[in-house]
């Protein structure tokens, strides 16, 4: 155990940048048996210290060590702790060892931690440059020994190690990249708040209390955050309306803060009383609203908050009374000017020491864009357009403002075109663009992160913060370490690799289509959907590749769950099974229900066996949930988990055939094969074209009328293509696989292969193809590849990122100049073909386009601006797809060799994945790229 704690503070201390080692000859025992560290602490130094102490000395306890004695003389103490300025120990004890504060003067939050080599023994110091700089520090301490901030929210308890030690002149220096960081607690109905005030606070009902924000406020510390927005639905309590709630905020040194539509620290939705006060419109009512911001004010001025302005409806629409854009933004001009002279009033007459935020959130944004006047010094906090794709960041002009800018960025949704509240699914490379883009363009004031009710978003929320605290701290070369050091931490470092590559996976997936979107219906449409886009006769089957990954997956984390000690059996549940088996859940039960409409179609008994199946994948969901509610860690998380927020369509059954009756059955086997729409005939003659490297293989599917199992056999086929049968979940389906033995195909060539199923025989023509060296070549009249199999690009502005877009590699188009990519593929056909581009559904970073010019073979073809409108109809289908589609006819006039250039015009582009297809109208859903080439 003492060499794997060794292991894990190298690891850790080694990520760091400004961590040195000096030669001195004494190491720091941090943790020795029955030698508590004899500590001091200034006079004087902020609660959040003491807090920050406190948690330290439980960590060392649940380490199996004694915490910290505080001594009463700075000479007697082998652990000195405090803050730059705050009092003459501090001066004293940095002076008596020639400890230079220039790193830390005048910085906002850091910290150094040293061990220094003192007359008798080396002490540690930590000393902060401001109160939350120090706890910070303290905490760091925790991390090194190997303790997770998620060791209360995740059951992740430390375990006891026998000693760890810091090395002689160990030394730390971290100061934060963005200001303000922190979560808003939002859409809390279906967990946090029904969670809190029945299972872990009993309260009155909708009470999300002191110690339930004690807990959150912890794991903010831990993860080296400051700000909170509290959660404010209407049917929660508001936070400032609970005794203890406000104290809480301060003994853990949060800044407290409210979202876009909530100013001066009132939560409209629980606070203003229609009934009491009158409408809520400024125009009608101001003296009462006026009256409403100030009590407030006086009662919470004097604690640190971060104060929005502006103003809209009770709940997140548009501001009352207000008709169209220029008197929306006459309003607020006034609006925003009485707001401040209030803040002035009872917070500080100088409006620069006042942080202060205005969120141009929906349809404010369009009222900023005409020209609303915020004043200089407040922060301009760009928002995300609720499904993770930033819609604004700050220009030239907006980088120069004394208040700088921020961002609010979702992880967890309620609304339109569809809720994701359920699991947290956004790709972390998504994540990664897009904070490094806010960060590029100067949103380093505040960040928020809207994490639902924090479970289960728990990973995003620690990605997104950790950028906050130090943006070098992920690139594109070290997103899927830093997801692997995530793993080695909660779960052992045995099972981080496995873990990472399955979570990899399982965001691959959900970036096709998140689980929640999987019935394609929309939060204005209530009947129960069942439809797919996944095509079932094309590219392979797409409907049963997608329920073979998912079901790939399932058995790879129940692997894996064998591997996991047991004192992280209800981690691995909570970060890992539940995801993961409850969406390939969600997929069973639409997939199938789409499989038994079909075989309904066609009169097979299949049907009522698909439908069971999707009965059973729903039944499954519960089962999931119950355990989580009811069984890990002992019922600690009972109601957190609610498999159907809002009880939304998507969350119900899926709509399923009638059972087909025994008269109406198909007569003999029903016979499908891939790239045909109907059933085939045997009389007729079929034909498969195999590439290797680029289509491999060709599914045939056979479906018996009689309910038993079809038989099959091979009456003739060449010696170089094998059939092999895969398993179907039902007995009356089988599912036949062609496929070449490369091996034995030595040029391009051809056979046909005889095959005897049921009463008939069936014939398919099947050709071979060396793909050689040409990864892009024609099969099956497509050509199809990712975007980061680019033959040339700049590499300062063309850079794939894991973990991003269908591809999981996607290309970001950035730099002084943007970026352009060439690709190279073969056809065999010629003709009229439509060429079409995947990006990521981005919008423009600065308003205006978002273009991409489309040359072949040199010869410009298309200039496509990407750029949608909030809530269009091609918006709402860009992010429910999390891609960007279009479509460009081109005719090839040979076969060949080609290429095609694609040269952003703007910024912001992410090119994702291409596909050229000679037969335009097929269907299909996600690109058939071979898994081996993703």
């Amino acid at each position: 155990m003492y060499r794997f704690v060794r292991f894990v503070f190298c690891l850790l201390v080694f990520s760091f940048a400004d961590v040195t080692f000096g030669e001195q000859e004494q190491a720091l025992p941090l943790l020795v048996p029955d030698k508590p560290l004899r500590s001091f602490v200034p006079s004087g130094e902020a609660s959040i210290v003491h807090t920050a102490l406190g948690i330290l000395g439980g960590d060392m306890e649940k380490l199996g060590h004694r915490k910290p004695e505080a001594v009463a003389a700075v000479q007697d103490a082998g652990f000195f702790v405090g803050t730059l300025g705050r009092s003459d120990e501090v001066d004293a004890f940095m002076k008596r060892y020639g400890w230079d504060d220039s790193r830390l003067k005048g910085q906002w939050e850091a910290f150094e931690i040293r061990v220094i080599q003192a007359d008798k023994a080396p002490v540690l110091a930590v000393i902060g440059s401001d109160a939350r700089g120090t706890a910070y520090g303290v905490l760091e301490l925790s991390r090194l020994m190997g303790v997770s901030p998620w060791e209360w929210w995740a059951d992740v308890a430390p375990r006891p190690i026998v000693r760890f030690d810091l090395p002689a002149g160990f030394s730390m220096f971290r100061k934060p990249s963005v200001a303000y960081r922190g979560i808003f607690l939002n859409d809390e109905d279906w967990g946090l708040q029904p969670w809190s005030s029945s299972t872990f606070e009993p309260a009155a009902r909708g009470v999300i209390g002191p110690k339930t924000y004690g807990r959150i406020f912890e794991l903010l510390l831990r993860l080296r955050a400051n700000t909170v927005w509290p959660a404010m639905h209407e049917t929660t309590v508001p936070f400032y309306c609970v005794p203890g709630n406000k104290e809480m905020a301060d003994k853990y040194g949060i800044v407290v803060g409210t979202s876009h539509c909530e100013p001066l620290m009132r939560n409209n939705a629980g606070e203003w009383k229609r009934a009491n006060f009158g409408a809520f419109n400024y125009f009608t009512n101001k003296d009462n609203i006026l009256s409403y911001w100030a009590e407030r004010l006086q009662a919470v001025g004097k604690s640190e908050n971060f104060y929005t302005i502006g103003m809209r409806g009770v709940h997140d629409g548009p501001m009352l009374g207000v008709k169209g854009t220029a008197q929306y933004k006459d309003a607020l001009n006034e609006v925003i000017g009485v707001q401040r002279s209030l803040l002035k009033q009872y917070v500080d007459q100088d409006m620069s020491k006042v942080p202060q935020a205005f969120v141009p959130y929906k349809e404010v944004l369009n009222v900023y864009n005409a020209g609303l006047a915020v004043p200089e010094d407040v922060t301009l906090v760009w928002c995300d357009d609720n499904h993770g794709y930033i819609t604004r960041l700050s220009n030239a002009e907006e980088r120069k403002r004394s208040g700088g800018a921020g961002l609010y960025y979702h992880l967890s949704y309620w609304g339109s075109p569809h809720d994701y509240l359920w699991l947290a699914t956004t790709q972390p490379g998504l994540v990664y663009n897009q904070l490094r883009q806010a960060w590029d363009y100067g949103s380093r004031r505040l960040w928020i992160f809207n994490v639902g009710d924090i479970k289960p978003a728990e990973y995003l929320m620690e990605l997104g913060l950790d950028m906050a605290w130090d943006i070098d701290s992920v690139t594109p070369e070290t997103i899927a370490g830093h997801a692997e050091r995530y793993w080695a931490r909660e779960l052992g470092q045995d099972c981080a690799q496995p873990v990472a590559a399955a979570m990899k996976e399982y965001y691959r997936l959900s970036g096709i289509r998140r689980p929640e979107f999987m019935g394609w219906s929309r939060v204005e449409e209530q009947s129960r959907m069942g439809g797919t886009e996944f095509a079932s006769n094309h590219f392979g089957d797409q409907v049963q590749a997608r329920l073979d990954e998912w079901q790939d997956l399932a058995g790879q984390v129940r692997e894996i769950e064998q591997r996991i000690p047991a004192d992280r059996k209800d981690a691995f549940f909570q970060l890992v099974k539940y995801p993961v088996l409850a969406s390939d859940a969600m997929n069973r039960k639409f997939l199938y229900a789409r499989k038994a409409h079909d075989c309904a179609g066609l009169n097979l008994p299949a049907a009522d066996e698909y439908a069971r199946l999707s009965r059973q994948a729903l039944e499954d969901i519960r089962s999931l949930t119950r355990t989580y509610n009811e069984e890990i860690s002992g019922g600690k998380w009972n109601r957190m988990m609610d498999m159907a927020p809002r009880k939304l369509p998507v969350f119900a059954q899926p709509q399923l055939p009638a059972p087909v009756s025994v008269s109406s059955r198909a007569q003999g086997a029903i016979v499908l094969l891939d790239g045909y729409e109907k059933p085939l005939k045997a009389s007729v003659p079929h034909t498969v074209d195999l590439v290797q490297s680029i289509k491999n293989e060709a599914v045939m599917s056979l479906y018996a009328g009689t309910g038993e199992s079809p038989s099959w056999s091979v009456a003739r086929k060449p010696d170089w293509l094998a059939v092999r049968e895969m398993p179907l979940p039902i007995m009356s389906g089988k599912r036949l696989v062609l496929e070449a033995d490369w091996g034995k195909v030595q040029s391009d060539t051809e056979g046909v292969a005889m095959l005897q199923i049921g009463d008939a025989t069936y014939e398919v023509a099947v050709s071979a193809k060396r793909a050689g060296e040409r990864p892009h070549v024609e099969a099956g009249g497509v050509v199809a590849w990712n975007a980061c199999e680019y033959e040339s690009g700049a590499s300062r502005s063309v850079v794939p990122v894991p973990l991003l877009g269908h591809s999981m590699n996607a290309v970001m188009m950035y730099g002084e100049e943007p970026g352009e990519a060439v690709y190279r593929f073969t056809t065999t056909s010629s003709g009229d073909a439509v060429l079409r581009l995947f990006a990521l559904p981005t919008h423009p970073l600065n308003g205006g386009d978002l273009r991409y010019r489309v040359f072949v073979d040199g010869r410009e073809v298309a200039t496509v601006d990407i750029k949608t409108s909030f809530h269009s109809e091609e918006w709402e289908r860009n992010v429910l797809r999390q891609q960007s589609v279009r479509a460009i006819p081109i005719v090839i006039d040979r076969p060949g060799d080609h290429t095609v250039s694609v040269k952003a015009l703007d910024m912001g582009i992410v090119l994702d994945q291409l596909m050229l297809d000679f037969q335009p109208d097929r269907p299909f859903y996600h690109v058939p790229v071979p898994a081996s080439r993703k």
